[in-house]
């Protein structure tokens, strides 16, 4: 897969970029986090981690690893680096659904006043900002996948192209619900979805709900200006 096309469509998935040894490693280091994360209970398995690249060290050694670092370069080029990683599992007992929506923030170290960045908001103790969408379209999600996901267990639904209008307003998103085609992302253990923060995208809850486990890395090429940092650098 090209990045022309990633660009013209504003998603791709890339089969088997995981080997079943990886895959094993990964999903032991993270059936280790429990209520570290602040959002779950006592003793039980994360369902959603924001902070993975400091909770998890190892997850932080893949994102470096030569297999990740080769496609986010194709994608952004050498100056590619992590901004953030997220973690989600749907399961029984965390079968939720996302509505149609874009990715419309990043992580920062701290909260800066500056020019172009507003709607400033604090999630699990990180600071959250929407950016000028500049720095959005120039950003890549690299989504691994632990396990296959179809519509049976939530997983993400597209909208191909969508990514090529900038931040959309509620009435926007509805529009293009209503008016274009939709896509759903079913992959395999091992896969990659490749996607732009900006294209629209959602998830139903599961109808036979098991694990569907993500590793979700965010890659920016772009310095911030005014002193403001990537919270995953």
């Amino acid at each position: 897969m090209h990045s022309a096309e990633i660009d013209e469509d504003g998603f791709g998935i890339l089969e088997k970029v995981l080997d079943a040894g990886t895959v094993s490693f990964l999903t032991n280091e993270l059936a280790s986090l429990t209520s570290s994360n602040p959002a779950h209970q006592e003793d039980k398995p994360a369902y959603g981690v924001r902070d993975l690249l400091n909770l998890s060290p190892k997850t932080r050694e893949f994102s470096n690893s030569k297999v990740v670092r080769k496609l986010a370069e194709s994608l952004l080029g050498k100056k590619a680096k992590v901004v953030r990683a997220i973690f989600f599992d749907k399961t029984p007992n965390a079968n939720w659904k996302v509505p149609w929506h874009q990715d419309l923030t990043i992580a920062v170290k701290e909260k800066r006043e500056t020019e172009g960045f507003s709607v400033w908001t604090r999630k699990a103790g990180i600071h959250h900002v929407q950016p000028p969408i500049e720095i959005l379209e120039r950003m890549i999600t690299l989504r691994f996948h632990l396990d296959d996901a179809d519509e049976t267990n939530g997983a993400l639904k597209i909208i191909p192209r969508s990514h090529k209008n900038g931040r959309l307003s509620a009435e926007e998103i509805k529009f293009r619900r209503q008016a274009n085609e939709t896509r759903l992302c079913s992959v395999k253990k091992g896969d990659c979805l490749i996607m732009h923060p900006l294209i629209l995208h959602s998830s139903s809850a599961g109808t036979r709900p098991e694990n569907r486990r993500v590793i979700h890395l965010e890659f920016s090429a772009d310095d911030l200006p005014n002193g403001l940092d990537w919270y995953g650098s």
